[in-house]
């Protein structure tokens, strides 16, 4: 479909950024944040143990996670737009599938789908987004995406346990896929635009000085790299890693928050208030996390977070009341701001923008991997063993662990690649 946006003197980087603000948060019903909500009643409703649901949920987003670079480079060969309206469709029908499940195996297959269309593919569109079209200030840029999907989870809990409540699970599922067409459709029909030189735009809003017509890709990044040619540095394994790492860990205590907290005598208003102060204060903290990450080393505060990170898991181990759990939940928020200022500008920063589709597509595949082992190591441990410690404890090794490693994860040069 030809676009009938003409050139203008207003950025349209602008209604871009709005734009990838709205399907962020629509990812939500495909999010551990959103299924999590949905998992006693599926534990109730299905008849299925812990390790059970958890299997489930591991080996959907396993397979999921399998398609995520196939994804970008689609994207790269399309454009967002096309892909992404693909996208929306499916990710609403495995919404409205959801409740329908009956048993394990179709509990799986909503599984896959609501985490290859929802946590996966429209994640990944609403990030490289903003990258197509901001670069100096793309970390700040960034942290708006995120404020706005935190402030989204902040409310979530309130209105899927009103929605259950009013409707019945296998309702409120559907509803919440038919909200995500609703609202993605008009805007990718009639408001998307793949990338500034589509309008005769530049990144940023910036003509360059020189009269060169080439989009100014060049600001932050040291060129172009293929993604053959990212997966020989150093800097891509390592991050990767930390992205695994931080995607096993968070899920697993998202998906296992009811069974954790109500384990550790909280009351449903009281693990509602603590499943909305954690992104709250992720979202108020964002603004700084995209200034640091415009502003440091991105490897430096990548090493601060893995540290934060590993002190959040020694305080979940201390929670006893919603005092000490909230003292978490701002801890959590706080250096799940810092990850986010640091990962999602650092891939257009390090590797360029031509080949970004498939370069983050191909880490995303480690991020949702990671998000299909984490639920499924924590339910499983404590079917094994009773408690949620075992698993929390091995958190916080693989977070100091990674720690160390962080300094190596420097900026690469193109040419020594070449």
């Amino acid at each position: 479909m030809t676009q009938k946006i003409k050139r203008s003197k207003f950025f349209y980087g602008w209604v871009m950024l709005a734009i990838a603000a709205v399907a962020g948060i629509m990812t939500l019903p495909g999010q551990t944040a959103g299924v999590s909500l949905f998992s006693p009643s599926f534990e109730e409703a299905l008849n299925l143990t812990r390790t059970q649901q958890t299997g489930a949920y591991a080996m959907g987003t396993f397979l999921a996670s399998l398609m995520m670079t196939y994804v970008g480079a689609q994207m790269d060969r399309f454009g967002i737009r096309r892909v992404m309206g693909a996208v929306v469709l499916f990710f609403t029908l495995a919404c409205i599938f959801t409740g329908f499940v009956t048993g394990f195996w179709t509990l799986f297959i909503a599984f896959l789908f609501l985490r290859m269309f929802g946590q996966g593919s429209l994640t990944l569109m609403s990030q490289n987004t903003a990258a197509m079209w901001f670069d100096r200030r793309l970390g700040l840029v960034q942290s708006v995406l995120v404020i706005g999907f935190s402030v989204a989870a902040a409310v979530l809990p309130s209105i899927v346990f009103w929605l259950i409540e009013a409707v019945g699970w296998r309702t409120a599922y559907p509803i919440l896929g038919g909200i995500v067409f609703v609202v993605m459709m008009p805007l990718i029909i009639f408001f998307f635009v793949d990338r500034p030189e589509d309008i005769g735009q530049y990144i940023d809003g910036i003509v360059p000085d020189d009269g060169d017509d080439k989009n100014m890709a060049q600001v932050r990044s040291q060129g172009d790299f293929t993604l053959a040619q990212a997966m020989q540095t150093p800097a891509y394994w390592i991050i990767a890693a930390m992205v695994f790492a931080v995607s096993m860990i968070g899920t697993a205590v998202m998906f296992n928050s009811l069974f954790l907290f109500d384990e550790f005598g909280l009351t449903q208003p009281e693990i509602v208030r603590v499943l909305a102060v954690l992104p709250l204060t992720q979202a108020i903290s964002q603004i700084g996390s995209g200034w640091l990450a415009d502003t440091f080393p991105l490897r430096w505060l990548a090493t601060i977070n893995m540290g934060g990170q590993a002190c959040a898991m020694l305080l979940l181990l201390r929670v006893d009341s919603l005092q000490s759990a909230l003292v978490f939940a701002v801890f959590l928020g706080l250096f799940g701001a810092l990850h986010n200022g640091v990962i999602n500008p650092l891939w257009a920063w390090y590797y360029g923008r031509a080949h970004l589709g498939k370069i983050r597509g191909s880490v995303f595949t480690a991020t949702v991997a990671g998000s299909s082992l984490g639920p499924f190591v924590m339910g499983g441990l404590y079917d094994l063993t009773g408690s949620y410690t075992p698993s929390i404890v091995i958190f916080v090794v693989i977070y100091a662990s990674l720690m160390l490693v962080m300094p190596w994860a420097k900026r690469p040069e193109l040419k020594a690649y070449i």
